[in-house]
């Protein structure tokens, strides 16, 4: 992989972790006055005709009907599980707790790919994962005791993690198939019969209260948080090992947690600090190049 792609491809990654930093106070703001179910589907349905445009533009959506069924089940864990998960659990705790909480994929991740043998065991990838992961159950057992967490709340952003590492796993082989763009595409389409009839039982009376701030958060969650993060987090995926990418949500948190304490006054707390710091040094641990941390990259396509 030579510099030039080795830029692009990172700077594909990070970029879509520091949206998703900013996605978690969007969604909390949001689901004030939008439902969960309707904001889902709103800003998936945003996502999807983007997409789809670009798609039909470059001519690039066509694929097997194997592909399509499965990336149908991929997609009923993410977005669908995993954003009925997270949506609800932020709207039950901080959005710096579920932020935190995220940094459990790479955990999830690493364990499902080492069982399914995508990726062989090295201490640098251990020891860079658990550090960075090693303030989330301090933040659970923190919840109780800061206004507005929940233990609740926290469960289901565990919930969301689950679904993510299971299918950032899956979506490995299937992107030896399709382009970063058809799944990207694919998944948020899929999503849409779920999300449509849930979002139309909650009526459409919320429409009558939105803002034009309200109207922002929503584009910025379907057009950045959706269709461009995520069509950014497959490119690279669809070149780096699948751990490499899900550590690198790790950085997501830090996003959060000071965007949050700037714009909202939320307290950073001495815990979350530490957790900070742990974070950034798990994350350089595990990204550090080495010849038992490269994996073989699939064939370069563009997204």
């Amino acid at each position: 992989m030579g510099g030039r792609a080795t830029i692009r491809i990172y700077g594909a990654l990070f970029a879509a972790m520091l949206v998703w930093g900013f996605s978690f106070l969007a969604i909390k703001d949001a689901v004030g006055t939008i439902p969960v179910l309707s904001l889902s589907f709103t800003r998936f349905a945003i996502a999807a005709l983007l997409l789809g445009l670009l798609g039909l533009a470059r001519k690039r959506l066509a694929v097997s009907r194997r592909s399509l069924l499965y990336l149908a089940g991929l997609s009923l864990l993410s977005p669908v599980g995993y954003f009925l998960f997270e949506t609800y659990g932020i709207s039950m705790t901080q959005a710096s707790h579920a932020s935190i909480l995220i940094a459990a994929i790479p955990i999830a991740v690493y364990a499902i790919a080492f069982f399914r043998k995508q990726e062989t065991a090295t201490w640098r990838k251990s020891v860079g994962i658990l550090l960075a992961f090693s303030d989330v159950a301090a933040i659970i057992a923190s919840s109780p005791g800061e206004e507005g967490a929940s233990l609740a709340g926290d469960l289901l952003i565990l919930g969301a993690v689950l679904c993510a590492a299971v299918r950032t796993t899956l979506i490995k082989d299937a992107l030896r198939r399709i382009s970063p763009l058809q799944l990207t595409f694919y998944q948020f389409f899929f999503s849409l019969f779920v999300f449509g009839p849930l979002a139309a039982t909650q009526g459409f009376s919320w429409l009558d209260k939105m803002t034009p701030l309200l109207w922002a958060e929503v584009l910025f969650l379907g057009v950045g948080c959706s269709a461009l993060a995520f069509l950014a987090m497959h490119y690279a995926l669809s070149h780096l090992a699948a751990t490499r990418v899900a550590v690198s949500a790790n950085t997501v948190p830090l996003v959060t947690l000071f965007a949050e304490a700037i714009l909202f006054g939320i307290p950073l707390t001495p815990m979350k600090l530490i957790g900070t710091l742990m974070t950034i040094s798990g994350v350089v641990i595990a990204q550090r190049r080495s010849s038992a941390l490269t994996t073989p990259s699939l064939t370069e396509r563009g997204a």
